[in-house]
């Protein structure tokens, strides 16, 4: 049985936490290849178990992290996702673990899913501690990703939206909440819910009595901002030589933009990899399915570290 421990780490003075799962037979005096996986917009380590579970039974070291300001990270305000931040968290995981033993700190990956797939991006760009990278589903232009849920006037009318915001932070210094699964008191909708994956979410609730995904319930609106800054997907050119993989789901998936998830393994160096498989949007995170996806990444973790 794999069991996981939970760990701490500091991350620019904010104290974060994470599950560490060690391969089955775990000997400190041997060197293993080590890998830091995040999950997505707003979703907390509570959904990367089986993830976790996976890749140290393939004989990784394996760590998943709440960001700060998330899950059992601590941050005040709650529900900041600012990407940079995020990207610290990963590089400050790396600290941690590189120092651990029976970690190989010269095999170091990391593994990313959704936004988390536009993060990893970048840390792998600006980290050479990165020896393999592999991108899940990934968002990787924060500003596309918005635009591409709202028709044009909506998107036009977000940008108005936070631009007023950051006029009453620079005046107030508020950030107020914006709720993630329910109607907004004021009526702003920067991420139109798809129908298609609500239905899919509670259909899986009644089945399973648990979400596909553990998200928080609420972000603050400077965070939006922040997310439209972000952009990974030309940052990419600079992993190689350095390896590099994207999983890309070819089903129905309005989440994922394709074109940045396209120009980004274009601009990407050798080596690198892209692989394709038929899943709708949130089929990744099934029984089943995860592991063909998991196992993409364990393939190429294989082969490069």
């Amino acid at each position: 049985m794999i069991a996981s421990k939970t760990i701490e780490f500091m991350s620019e003075g904010t104290q974060c936490e994470g599950d560490l799962y060690l391969p089955e037979g775990f000997d400190g005096a041997r060197p293993y290849p080590a890998l830091v996986i995040g999950h997505g917009f707003t979703v907390a380590r509570t959904s990367l178990v089986e993830e976790g579970r996976l890749f140290a039974e393939a004989g990784f070291v394996c760590l998943a992290i709440d960001y700060r300001h998330f899950g059992g990270s601590g941050g005040e305000p709650r529900g900041r996702l600012w990407p940079m931040q995020e990207a610290e968290d990963f590089r400050s995981a790396i600290d941690w673990l590189e120092l651990q033993a029976g970690v190989d700190p010269g095999r170091i990956g990391i593994w990313g899913t959704s936004f988390g797939g536009g993060i990893v991006t970048h840390v792998a760009a600006h980290d050479i501690r990165v020896r393999a990278c592999v991108a899940q589903a990934p968002i990787m232009d924060g500003d596309f990703w918005i635009r591409s849920l709202n028709r044009e006037a909506d998107y036009l009318a977000v940008r108005e939206r936070l631009l007023a915001a950051r006029r009453t932070r620079s005046r107030q210094g508020e950030d107020p909440l914006h709720p993630m699964n329910e109607a907004s008191p004021d009526g702003f909708v920067p991420m139109p819910a798809d129908p298609v994956m609500i239905e899919d979410v509670t259909d899986w609730y009644a089945c399973s009595g648990d979400m596909l995904m553990h998200s928080a319930s609420h972000v603050t609106l400077e965070s939006f901002e922040r997310v439209m800054q972000f952009d990974a997907t030309y940052t990419a050119r600079k992993i190689a030589p350095r390896a590099f993989c994207i999983v890309q789901l070819n089903g129905r998936d309005v989440y994922h933009p394709n074109q940045p998830i396209q120009e980004a393994f274009k601009a990407a160096g050798e080596p690198k990899r892209m692989v394709t498989l038929r899943m709708d949007q949130l089929d990744c995170y099934k029984p089943g399915l995860r592991e063909q996806t998991i196992g993409a990444a364990i393939d190429f973790y294989r082969e490069h570290l």
